[in-house]
């Protein structure tokens, strides 16, 4: 039977039977084959050197010369200010050949798996669609980069029965279960308080006969187990802090 984590000097411990730490194992893996799943899928196909154009006898030319740099004569009649002086008139020699790139910005649709979608949600939801794609594009790559160091560190940490986390690697560890809780939720349904309910109501794991129900017990050990080693960690905070760890929500803020 699992014993729950607790502090030591080292950092904190938890008991666990070898099936439990096969499936957490299991998941995490489903995790990290969810993440690397995305990012083949939005990553851009590199150009094959083979098939690009070959220039004409050999030769690399450019399509088009580079424009010959305007005089400061010519700048100073392009300059915002009548009357510039010699150095005003070098500056707008430099820069009145420039401009602005008008190529769109780039874009990323959201994920189309709901798991996937639950473990790099919208951070802006209330925006149009551009400008949402625009933000994941800038942003999902960096979120799924930490996700994934965070799996593979549970991996390390999960390959015995006695499961020791030194104080350092908890929060990344917890953000890590917490993962595996999204993923879980997102297959079983959990979108509500009443649907929560019903996944916390499977309790026994004789009555596992189904893959949901199968689902739903592994959800709720990864969740106890989550919630013991948010508590130890709680516990070395100051009084009166107010700082939040990675999981402590209900599955209803999961959404």
């Amino acid at each position: 039977m699992a014993e729950r984590f607790r502090w030591t000097r080292r950092g904190y411990t938890a008991q666990l039977e070898l099936p439990e730490v096969r499936l957490l194992r299991g998941l995490v893996r489903d995790v990290v084959a969810l993440l690397e799943g995305r990012r083949a899928d939005v990553r851009p196909a590199e150009a094959d050197p083979a098939e690009a154009p070959a220039a004409e006898d050999g030769v690399d030319t450019p399509e088009d010369p580079p424009a010959a740099p305007p005089s400061v004569s010519a700048a100073q009649d392009a300059g915002p200010v009548a009357g510039l002086d010699a150095s005003d008139a070098a500056f707008w020699g430099l820069v009145s050949g420039l401009h602005l790139s008008q190529d769109p910005e780039p874009q990323r649709s959201a994920p189309t798996d709901p798991a996937v979608a639950r473990l790099l949600p919208d951070a802006m939801p209330q925006a149009g669609a551009a400008e949402q794609g625009a933000h994941r594009a800038l942003t999902e790559d960096a979120l799924s980069e930490g996700k994934l160091a965070d799996a593979r560190l549970a991996l390390e940490l999960l390959r015995s029965t006695r499961v020791e986390v030194p104080h350092d690697q908890a929060p990344a560890f917890g953000r890590a279960l917490n993962d595996v809780r999204l993923v879980l939720a997102a297959r079983l349904g959990v979108e509500t308080e009443e649907d929560a309910a019903r996944v916390h109501a499977v309790d026994d794991w004789r009555s596992a006969e189904d893959v949901e129900s199968t689902m739903a017990l592994l959800y709720n050990f990864t969740s106890w187990l989550l919630e013991t080693l948010m508590t130890e960690m709680l516990s070395e905070l100051p009084e009166g802090s107010d700082e939040s760890a990675p999981g402590a929500g209900d599955a209803e803020g999961e959404q």
